[in-house]
């Protein structure tokens, strides 16, 4: 008996990047198997999951229905009347979600002719389950009677939503769906170079500012419009035009992502740790010293925070110590460093002078760490165009020395078959990465020699370990001269965004 196949779909041209989800997702849906199939995908708002979800619906004709933050029986005539679109004939009614999924799932799986599995896309289901804590069951006893064993009819249905919380918890523990979905997909930013694509940036500089405001969603292209040109003033218009005005979206940004986890009412206390953590503080204990808690009252707050992907925990790759906690988007540091220590200025239309007090804070507090961030990136995706062939996980770490009260390295990767915090690992590559404008020399190229050397005498395997310095500016002649001896790897703008 012959296998059955799939049948392939060809990504939208409208959908940029994403081929890795488009292909999962495709395959979700074409898949002939028997039976109620269900996906969970989920990201932060301004990703393009929906995006690519219509586009989706609309390759295989599926039902694609938007939940908006109503009550349930407006909830209830919503899903009615996408439902009925989506069918081209009207299905009445509902009174309950058990009643609502029944008849969707009977009227889908007895269209005829359909060349894949019908589909059938709930997007901002948070927003549902918020009013109707009962669906996710509802959903289990849908599963219960249609799954894959039940020798029913092909269906796939798709759960999709922005508030990570929420979607995170659908497939955990005790809940009604764990164990009953195929898919948990989640769709985050693009990578700077994709983003430097999708933003038609050919310019490296350029790009990397652009990223390091608003990092790679790709929904804020949708409401900025073009990007800047090179150059500091089209730099300073841009932002002028859109992070600095008071009367566009982006000026209070941080308010809607907060407002994307249900849990979180006391939003001062979140925007303090936020400011707190882009400050530099990246433990409870610094958090909690500035935002005027306890380390131990902090720890609630930070867990909805990690959970809701608002901030990320940076474990040191060598060794076993407490994790750097981190902003994890780039327009809420940038919006807690520049725009709201001069909201004054900016809600005045006197953004110039806010910006020129800004620009050194702007410098080593925003583009200094965002830089580090794209050189650790691109050490792990793109560090083979430059010969680095074994390349496994990539961090950070502290090392130990008496004469210098210790060195904070800013790349460190480890062999594909090492773990981190292995005292058997090999260091296969030891990294400064520095954001200024001022020439890097082959001091650095010293400086990670003597780490290398402190490294070797600690019992790490870092003897044969690449040292590389990355710059933003143009490197100075001794750098560059140790470079073409081969003493070290130097990595420009131009090679982190591949020639770009």
């Amino acid at each position: 008996m012959p296998t059955p196949t799939t049948t392939p779909i060809p990504k939208p041209t409208p959908v940029f990047d994403r081929t890795h989800e488009w292909d999962e997702l495709a395959r979700f849906c074409t898949d002939p198997a028997a039976g109620l199939r269900i996906g969970v995908v989920r990201g932060r708002r301004r990703h393009g999951k929906s995006f690519l979800l219509e586009h989706l619906c609309r390759a295989v004709d599926g039902v694609y229905t938007l939940a908006l933050q109503q009550s349930r029986a407006m909830a209830l005539d919503r899903f009615a009347d996408s439902l009925s679109q989506g069918l081209g004939f009207r299905v009445g009614r509902f009174d309950s979600w058990v009643e609502a999924l029944d008849t969707a799932a009977d009227v889908l799986t007895s269209r005829r002719g359909q060349a894949v599995p019908p589909l059938l896309v709930l997007d901002e289901f948070p927003y549902l389950v918020s009013h109707s804590p009962e669906l996710p069951s509802a959903l289990q006893a849908l599963y219960d009677q249609r799954g894959p064993s039940s020798g029913k009819p092909a269906l796939r249905i798709i759960l999709c939503g922005s508030a990570i919380s929420t979607m995170s918890t659908l497939l955990a523990g005790d809940q009604a769906l764990r164990g009953r979905a195929v898919i948990d997909m989640r769709i985050g930013p693009f990578g700077f170079r994709d983003a430097a694509e999708y933003w038609r940036v050919g310019d490296p500089e350029t790009a990397f500012l652009v990223d390091a405001v608003l990092g790679g969603a790709a929904g804020y292209r949708d409401v900025i419009g073009d990007p800047p040109g090179p150059g500091d003033e089209e730099f300073y218009a841009w932002l002028a035009r859109s992070v600095f005005n008071p009367s566009h979206i982006l000026f209070t940004e941080p308010e809607y992502l907060l407002a994307e986890d249900p849990r979180i009412s006391d939003r001062a206390t979140y925007h303090a740790i936020w400011e707190a953590v882009s400050s530099g503080a990246a433990t409870p204990t610094q958090i909690g010293g500035l935002v005027g808690m306890d380390a131990k009252s902090l720890t609630y707050h930070l867990n909805i925070m990690k959970a809701a992907a608002f901030i990320r925990y940076e474990q040191d790759l060598l060794l076993q110590r407490k994790p750097l906690i981190t902003v994890a988007d780039p327009i809420v540091r940038f919006h807690d460093l520049i725009v709201r220590p001069n909201l004054v200025d900016f809600e005045m239309r006197e953004g110039r002078a806010a910006w020129e007090r800004s620009r050194e804070t702007f410098s080593s507090k925003v583009l200094g760490p965002h830089f580090e961030d794209l050189t650790r990136q691109w050490t792990l995706r793109y560090g083979r165009e430059r010969g680095l062939d074994d390349i496994g996980q990539v961090g950070t770490t502290t090392v130990a020395c008496r004469e210098h009260r210790g060195h904070e390295v800013d790349v460190v990767a480890l062999s594909r078959a090492s773990r981190p915090r292995d005292k058997r690992a090999r260091i296969n590559l030891l990294g400064e990465a520095k954001a200024t404008n001022k020439p890097r020399t082959a001091a650095d190229l010293r400086r990670l020699e003597h780490i290398r050397d402190l490294l070797c005498a600690q019992g790490w395997d870092a003897g044969d370990c690449v040292l590389a310095v990355y710059v933003r500016s143009e490197p100075a002649a001794d750098l560059v001269e140790a470079a073409r001896a081969g003493h070290v790897l130097l990595v420009e703008m131009r090679d982190l965004y591949g020639g770009a």
